[in-house]
């Protein structure tokens, strides 16, 4: 898919990500208003951005995918529980 065919979905809290990204997507989080970059390389890291970081070959590409979360995972709209819970 194209950017502009993800963008929607994007902006409705769905993580997107392109095949060309290894372990990594992308969220807008309605709540805080900022854009998540979620990284899952080595360690597990999120970017939190006033504004989309994306560089022209991003905004070119064709290889653009809508993710799905985990219903098991969603509590609030587009928010994601940790599993391990504090006693």
């Amino acid at each position: 898919m194209k950017f502009s065919e993800v963008l929607d979905s994007l902006m409705q809290g769905k993580p997107i990500t392109r095949a060309a990204w290894e372990q990594k997507y992308m969220y807008y989080d309605k709540d805080d208003n900022v854009f998540v970059y979620h990284y899952s390389e080595d360690e597990e890291r999120e970017l939190m951005c006033w504004g989309l970081d994306l560089e022209p070959h991003d905004v070119i590409a064709d290889d653009w995918d809508i993710d799905y979360w985990d219903t098991d995972h969603i509590v609030d709209a587009n928010k994601m529980v940790d599993d391990e819970k504090e006693d």
